[in-house]
């Protein structure tokens, strides 16, 4: 027991690492939104999906050119890129209505998603102590979201206080996270005997295929239209490196212990948004967001207190796991051994 309590502290610590990379993509998107007038919510990821595509290329030359084969087929590969590509469009398009710190609801709504992906679909079975420590991070993400709508423009409950694009950004960011929840759910089922970096390189792959097209279709006007500067190719430059990043090393310490306790500790991100709102765009702290970091930290203290998730059913898995998980470590499919 000690040791998986050590192991799930480990975890959490490298998801602050990972935490620190959304954080920063969300700083350059905020940045781009509003000191730049860079609105391109499908363009901005394609320089990752393009940079995901070099584990293709790692591949072949690893197989020393034998080909890039796989058991799994191409339009699964597909369905998953659409998926992830959408899911960045929508939390990419919330900045254009909402502050950073709302916009960052991305990471707490996906994981009840997936609890109830994992539930329905995988016979997960959560502990008493899991679900208080989700109740706990949800309720201290309530906070925020009531602090950042009372901050809002110092507006206060009251018919005047509505804000229509606050609402259109919070709803976007849960709709991003819920398709984020989705698609992370069905990567793991789907790739459970692929190797990271045919997954990698596969998502790259069709995620730059769907995402170029898209962006092509939809916003080469506004990309023209855009008067590029230093400073926005810089911001744009960090944003996919950072998301880059964030990708590679997620499909890496996922791996390392119970992949909901990973994507939990990824709501202290929402702090970090918060700090970066504070400081960089100049938006008040409420004691209400502290209370609501408290309730966050606490919830992952119950979690990573009790057992791993466990489930009824058994598969096999590929030695060289896939990535991106948001399932429990003893899934259907994560029951072999031991992850968006």
């Amino acid at each position: 027991m000690l040791s998986a309590l050590a192991e799930n502290h480990r975890v959490l610590c490298l998801g602050q690492v990972i935490s620190l990379f959304i954080t920063i993509t969300s700083i350059c998107t905020q940045e781009l939104t509003l000191n730049y007038g860079v609105q391109l919510a499908t363009t901005q990821s394609v320089g990752n999906y393009f940079l995901l595509m070099g584990y293709l290329v790692y591949r072949w030359w690893t197989n020393k050119g034998n080909g890039l084969a796989s058991e799994t087929p191409w339009w699964k590969y597909a369905l998953l890129a659409f998926a992830d590509v959408e899911a960045n469009f929508l939390v990419v398009l919330a900045y254009k209505y909402t502050t950073i710190s709302s916009a960052m609801l991305l990471d707490c709504f996906t994981l009840p998603v997936v609890m109830f992906l994992s539930i329905t679909f995988l016979q997960a079975k959560y502990s008493t102590e899991h679900y208080v420590g989700v109740s706990l991070c949800l309720f201290g993400i309530l906070f925020l979201v009531v602090s950042d709508i009372l901050n809002y423009k110092g507006t206060s409950f009251g018919a005047d206080s509505f804000n229509t694009n606050a609402l259109i950004g919070d709803l976007l960011s849960l709709l991003g996270s819920t398709v984020y929840g989705v698609s992370n759910v069905a990567q793991e089922y789907f790739v459970k005997t692929t190797s990271r970096t045919e997954f990698l390189g596969n998502l790259g792959l069709y995620g730059f295929c769907i995402c170029a097209c898209q962006a092509f279709l939809y916003e080469r006007e506004a990309f023209l239209a855009v008067s590029w500067s230093t400073g926005s190719a810089t911001f744009l430059s960090i944003y996919v490196a950072a998301l880059f990043l964030m990708y590679s090393i997620t499909a890496i310490m996922l791996r390392e212990g119970d992949s909901a306790i990973f994507n939990m500790s990824l709501l202290t991100s929402d702090f970090f948004g918060l700090l970066a709102g504070v400081y960089l765009f100049h938006e008040s702290l409420s004691w209400l967001y502290c209370i609501g970091f408290v309730a966050i930290l606490a919830g992952l203290v119950v979690y990573t207190r009790a057992q791993p998730p466990t489930s009824i059913s058994k598969v096999a898995q590929h030695p060289d796991d896939a990535c991106l998980r948001l399932l429990p470590e003893k899934s259907p499919i994560n029951a072999g051994g031991v992850v968006v």
